[in-house]
């Protein structure tokens, strides 16, 4: 059993170091790991706050204009484990080398899956989108910086990851730039090409997914006036259940929706007159058509997008509702509705704020597995805080041991208006 406990240690300490040297995404956003019963009482779900926007009122005399605090909220939840699972027979556990590059293995697939999942997850959700055609990386990715910066969402620490063949379109400029100069091998090995590049921390990916497009749809228009508040959870005052809403959605009548796909990045026009964003402290208009991404379609005529569309000048509104809005006007019956992402296929870039991608962290009882006859726990906490487990045993009449090397999370864009996707072309 030492033997066997020996194997099991190399395989996982490699795992652990391959491991640590992948995590490119994972460490470049937010993680959260809730208590561990409250989890499984939940089904493994759990409602996060988000922060209040605030209106300012201009006077002296305030009689009467109180407001209240929209508590706005959204859903975290833990997916199922990731997984790397062994059988070897006894003659097959003798070398402890092929232990060592197994391991290897096992930690670098598991860091490729966690940078997939997230980077999937940007690209689906995230609601800002451009095409540049620009063969200079600055301006590229400064693209990103003046779209974030004159929306004026938080900056908690920005991050961009360049495709390998758009990395390779602008490496030669961006590699002048004092910024890059002199970045140290282990940089390099870690796929950071540089820092604060117009406020981005700047790395290259191969596991960057495509988005799919096509042509705009011609002639889908919205069905109705549309107007969204913000809102906040709420409690039955019979029963006192309390209800939450997530914050980033709402859904959309549309002619048709036969032409769009789930991740599509779209724009509305009123009369040929584009819906704007607006900047979230001020509310000037940016002068920038706002991008939603859709997130779902329910039907032939609804489409789901986020986020919220919520209008400056919407009557239907009060003034800390107001404070929320990100577009300059309402959406109009007969709005027109464009896709943006009209390529067949783009390799995508990405682009993010750290808070506005939640990673959130899952734990088993390994003390409990630890006293089932047979079996072994060696758990680990990671430098980013996600727990890696690896658990074995044995089958004394097939002479089979068995090694389950996993990590269990959940990925959550918690804010797709500071996250998003550019891609290279006309």
């Amino acid at each position: 059993m030492a033997n066997t406990g020996k194997i099991a240690e190399v395989f996982f300490e490699n795992a652990i170091e391959t491991y640590e040297h992948q995590m490119q995404l994972v460490n470049n956003v937010s993680y959260f790991e809730p208590d561990a019963a409250t989890m499984q009482n939940a089904n493994n779900f759990v409602w996060r706050p988000v922060q209040h926007h605030a209106p300012i009122i201009e006077g002296w005399d305030l009689t009467g204009q109180e407001q209240e605090i929209i508590e706005e909220t959204y859903p975290a939840i833990l997916g199922m484990p990731k997984n790397d699972l062994v059988r070897q027979r006894a003659d097959n556990v003798r070398d402890i080398t092929f232990w060592e590059r197994r391991g290897k293995t096992s930690g670098m697939q598991q860091a490729t899956e966690l940078n997939q999942t997230i980077a999937e997850a940007i690209r689906t959700q995230g609601s800002l989108f451009y095409r540049s055609n620009t063969s200079n990386g600055y301006e590229f990715i400064g693209e990103a910086q003046a779209i974030m910066n004159e929306r004026q969402g938080m900056n908690m620490g920005r991050h961009f990851v360049l495709n390998d063949r758009d990395t390779l379109r602008f490496a030669a400029e961006l590699s002048n730039r004092e910024t890059v100069k002199g970045r140290p091998e282990t940089a390099w090995q870690m796929g950071q090409i540089g820092s604060q590049v117009a406020q981005f921390d700047v790395y290259t990916g191969s596991y960057l997914p495509n988005l799919a497009g096509g042509a705009a749809p011609s002639g889908v228009t919205v069905t109705g006036a549309q107007s969204f508040a913000p809102e906040g959870g709420s409690v039955n005052a019979t029963t006192g259940v309390v209800t939450n809403v997530d914050y980033r959605s709402a859904t959309i009548p549309v002619s048709d929706t036969s032409d769009f796909s789930v991740g599509d990045k779209i724009t509305f026009s009123n009369s040929g007159a584009p819906v704007e964003s607006v900047g979230l402290a001020d509310k000037t208009e940016t002068g920038q058509a706002m991008t939603f991404t859709i997130v779902a379609l329910p039907s032939a005529t609804q489409m789901t997008v986020y986020p919220k569309p919520i209008a400056v000048g919407d009557s239907n509104l009060t003034t800390t509702q107001e404070a929320y809005a990100n577009i300059n006007t309402q959406i109009l019956n007969g709005a027109t509705v464009t896709r943006v992402n009209t390529d067949a296929s783009a390799k995508t870039n990405l682009f993010w704020d750290m808070d506005a991608v939640e990673v959130l962290g899952g734990n088993i009882p390994a003390d409990l597995f630890q006293q089932f006859d047979g079996m072994k726990v060696i758990p680990h906490t990671l430098s980013n805080g996600l727990n890696m487990y690896m658990i074995f045993d044995a089958d004394m009449t097939t002479m089979n041991f068995r090694y389950r090397c996993f990590i269990w999370y959940g990925i959550t864009i918690k804010d797709p208006s500071r996250c998003g996707v550019a891609v290279v072309g006309s």
